[in-house]
């Protein structure tokens, strides 16, 4: 059986599409928990109308906690062999869990998990976020030479986000993998997906990654926790959040010390960038990019040595409290940014 773990909080307008297309699975062994994490619209009477109409439904109704709380409180409940985690304003296609079934039934080995691909959707048009590795079963060995190296950030093409997505939407994890390394700190509001997914894939004997889109990233709704996550990157969940990536990763897998303090670097960065783009003047983007950086305490967490020449400039500027001269690196990024953009379009 597959468990499908549903975190609900303010998505009354989309939870009966995310709730339908589950239930329309063409694989109908499963059991939907709905996690009503003390929402205050009309969500919780769905969630109980639903499973008054359908025995594979089952609704977790709990104070407000956050996004990981309420998706903890799923995973313990849960009973399938494999879960997976689906936002409550998302979709899935009807072949999603059939694909998980008969992935984990035809692998040589009992699979850790199964890694898939999904659309963005905007108003207007579809875009796909996929994994950039080569489709196909991966055992440890293969994993610690092709995948964990570049796990987290990736220099080989200066420096990026990692190979595999963070998300925790388009993954079937086994239950018993989750329940050992699920997020315990529930304090993190911002970036919830990454500690869960990558402490789980740095525990993985095997994986299955392929690049089939089966799952729909609602791009659409501005009131999601996502939507807004970019303005409010540098708080006091964001030390939260890199504190507990620091503590359960380190030394998981191959240079993922240096990983780690590329990642916090990266995004520090951007949101220096996403100032710079946002404010009226870099003198006021550079006043509350320091501000923040005080509340959040981000910059004891990355150190100069090793960061990419251009990284590690703007880190040492603002390690050095030269907040104005950072935001111009910064702007600089955003103005090449854009250059390449309008050249490549």
């Amino acid at each position: 059986m597959i468990s499908v773990v549903v975190p609900v909080y303010n998505v009354e307008k989309y939870l009966r599409h995310c709730v339908d297309s589950i239930l329309a699975q063409t694989y109908t062994d499963f059991e939907l928990l709905l996690i009503d994490d003390g929402s205050p619209d009309g969500c919780p009477q769905i969630c109980d109308d639903y499973a008054a109409r359908d025995t594979r439904v089952q609704v977790i109704h709990k104070p407000n906690g956050g996004l990981i709380s309420a998706r903890n409180e799923g995973i313990r409940a849960a009973r399938g062999d494999y879960v997976c985690i689906l936002d409550g304003d998302d979709w899935a296609l009807e072949n999603m869990l059939q694909f998980i079934h008969e992935t984990a039934a035809r692998s040589p080995e009992p699979l850790d998990m199964v890694l898939f691909a999904a659309h963005n959707v905007y108003e207007d048009h579809l875009e796909e976020t996929v994994n950039n590795v080569p489709e196909g079963y991966y055992d440890r060995e293969r994993l610690e030479k092709e995948v964990f190296p570049f796990l987290i950030t990736d220099r080989r093409n200066g420096l990026q986000g990692g190979v595999i997505q963070a998300h925790t939407w388009d993954k079937a994890f086994k239950r018993e993998l989750l329940l050992e390394h699920y997020t315990r700190e529930e304090r993190i509001r911002v970036f919830t997906d990454v500690p869960m997914t990558y402490e789980c894939l740095l525990h993985c004997r095997n994986v299955y990654i392929c690049n089939e889109r089966l799952y729909m990233y609602n791009k659409t709704n501005e009131d999601s926790i996502r939507a807004k996550s970019r303005e409010n990157l540098l708080t006091k969940s964001f030390f939260y959040l890199v504190s507990y990536l620091r503590e359960h990763l380190n030394g998981l897998g191959p240079d993922t010390d240096r990983q780690l303090n590329e990642y916090a670097a990266m995004l520090i960065i951007r949101t220096g960038k996403w100032r710079a783009e946002t404010e009226p003047a870099l003198r006021d983007a550079a006043r509350h990019l320091k501000e923040e950086l005080r509340e959040s305490d981000m910059l004891s967490f990355v150190s100069v040595n090793g960061l990419p020449r251009k990284v590690g400039a703007v880190i040492l500027l603002l390690k050095l409290h030269m907040y104005y001269p950072a935001m111009l690196l910064c702007a600089a990024r955003v103005r090449q940014q854009k250059m390449q953009g309008k050249q490549s379009g």
